[in-house]
């Protein structure tokens, strides 16, 4: 018996071949990255374009587009390409407290490039205050652990109501040390009070799994934990929860991919090249705290 499994495992050994795949080669896609907000200051537009899928390179940038903005009140804003940076388009108002978003008004992106214009709209919802974060001591779990992460520490939870009217949309950023949680699985979005689009969450406060999702690993004392909850259309919920479901589709019961929806359009019938991406305005509501145990809390859900 131990000569034949000596047998058996050289012989599956021996039928190891290397395969190389083949993918065609993907340049028929303009992608837009841009989400304007009602926040003051500068703003900014990045255009690339699409590589192929084994390439792990910096994506090419757009070079010497002509990239405006237009809002329903006739006001415009011309974004103008960074000097430093190429591909990226920065609308930089003279007065630093000067906004671009205003909430209620609908904005369309103008991209010309070539003989191929693109053209997105998007309408700024409202969106509610953060009212309080709070925190409590703890000791990480197996998803907050790992190579410099603290292991024991501070768990917090962030409280805010969903504003009055089904389905209304959101997304949550969340700042540590002034560092942007950014992982495929940080990509928090919901809808009303609930992660997903259920019946019955309009107008609650936002539930626990999501007031708790912000703790990707603990915090310590001093650090400072920042949020930017950020008004989101149901199309752009849409986009956000298709492309999380995209970027976590791997292993052995991967789905065939599947494409991402856009709202970004070439007007060209006649031109290949497509749009990708979203292009999105955002009324943003922001909050943050410094850690101090102190003030931690005993009986925190």
């Amino acid at each position: 018996m131990r000569y034949l499994i000596l047998f058996l495992s050289l012989l599956l050994f021996s039928c190891e071949d290397v395969v190389t795949l083949d993918s065609p080669s993907s340049d028929r896609f303009l992608v837009v990255e841009a989400t304007l907000t009602n926040l003051p200051g500068t703003q900014k537009i990045i255009l690339t374009r699409s590589q192929d899928f084994f390439d792990n390179g910096p994506a090419p940038a757009i070079r010497a587009a002509e990239v405006i903005v237009k809002d329903d009140a006739t006001n415009e804003y011309r974004f103008v390409e960074s000097t430093q940076t190429p591909g990226v388009y920065v609308w930089a108002p003279a007065d630093s407290t000067r906004r671009l978003g205003q909430v209620g008004r609908t904005y369309q992106l103008t991209v010309k490039t070539g003989t191929d214009t693109f053209i997105a709209s998007a309408k700024m919802n409202p969106v509610p205050p953060i009212d309080s974060i709070a925190y409590k001591k703890a000791t990480a779990n197996p998803g907050q652990s790992g190579e410099g992460k603290p292991e024991e520490g501070f768990e917090a939870r962030f409280f805010g109501t969903d504003l009055k009217g089904e389905g209304n949309c959101y997304r949550l950023k969340f700042y540590k040390n002034g560092k942007l949680f950014n992982a495929t699985s940080d990509l928090l979005v919901f809808y009303d009070s609930a992660l997903q689009k259920v019946s019955g969450t309009d107008g609650l406060m936002f539930n626990l799994p999501i007031r708790r999702a912000i703790n990707p690993e603990l915090y310590v004392a001093k650090d400072k934990l920042s949020l930017e909850l950020y008004s989101i259309s149901l199309d752009q919920f849409s986009f956000y929860s298709q492309a999380r479901l995209e970027l976590n589709n791997a292993g052995l019961f991967a789905r065939p991919a599947a494409n991402i929806p856009t709202n970004f359009v070439n007007t060209n019938k006649n031109s290949k090249l497509q749009g990708s991406g979203w292009f999105g305005v955002s009324a943003v509501s922001t909050l943050e705290t410094i850690i101090d145990p102190a003030k931690a809390r005993k009986n925190l859900p």
